[in-house]
């Protein structure tokens, strides 16, 4: 008997829909002195703070989950187009990071946040629930395997060789299963009045790839 050698690589991709959505905002000031430019930052993390709070629940939402920086103030001296260096320029900054369950609870969020001075929105990660993606990536992972098996009878079936048996599983890199976390702003507009800006959110789909490298074999007679 001669053992044939196959290995294969097993790929399964999972799209669904997302959860929970994980927006990655910053709150920034500058002005001449430094004092007056935290206390702003300050007074405007405050309003953010509450309005959070507002919606925070672990487990009902609308926030599930949030975070804030310490605001931490910098200078800097620009310097202009002709060469000369301008006076110091103080900014004080502060992360503001929060997950939502509802999807149109983060949009009126959004609108309102970007209408008070100095919050930008960085960018939001579409994700699934803990129990979900770990339940999503288990499934992923054995039809990996599942599709490595295939592809290797696949190859044994056209040298009309028999049937193969495993010899060797293993993960080509850590974590393989990972959830695509992307941002969309999608429709971005003025109100009627001109006033505060009104956000529709696209949420993108949350993918998980679980890849395997797999070793078979078969026996053949000579």
């Amino acid at each position: 008997m001669t053992a044939v050698d196959i290995r294969v690589r097993g790929v399964h991709t999972v799209t669904m829909p997302p959860e929970r959505a994980t927006v990655h905002a910053v709150l920034s000031l500058e002005g001449p002195q430094p004092e007056p430019v935290f206390q702003a930052v300050s007074s405007t993390l405050a309003d953010v703070k509450a309005s959070i709070e507002a919606l925070h629940h672990p487990k009902r939402g609308p926030v599930t989950w949030y975070s804030f920086d310490q605001v931490r103030v910098t200078a800097r001296r620009p310097w202009n187009s002709e060469g000369a260096q301008l006076p110091l320029v103080h900014s004080a900054a502060v992360p503001i990071t929060a997950t939502f369950a509802d999807f149109d609870e983060l949009a009126t969020w959004v609108s309102w946040g970007v209408g008070l001075d100095g919050v930008g929105i960085g960018h939001i990660e579409w994700d699934l629930t803990g129990a979900k993606r770990a339940k999503t990536e288990r499934a992923a992972r054995q039809k990996a395997v599942r599709d490595a098996q295939q592809r290797a009878q696949d190859y044994a079936d056209a040298l009309d060789l028999g049937p193969v048996a495993v010899r060797s599983i293993s993960d080509p890199s850590t974590g393989a299963v990972t959830p695509m976390a992307r941002a969309t702003l999608a429709a971005q507009s003025m109100s009627g009045g001109g006033g505060t800006p009104e956000f529709a959110l696209r949420p993108d789909d949350v993918e998980i790839t679980a890849v395997v490298e797999a070793g078979f074999i078969v026996l053949r007679k000579r």
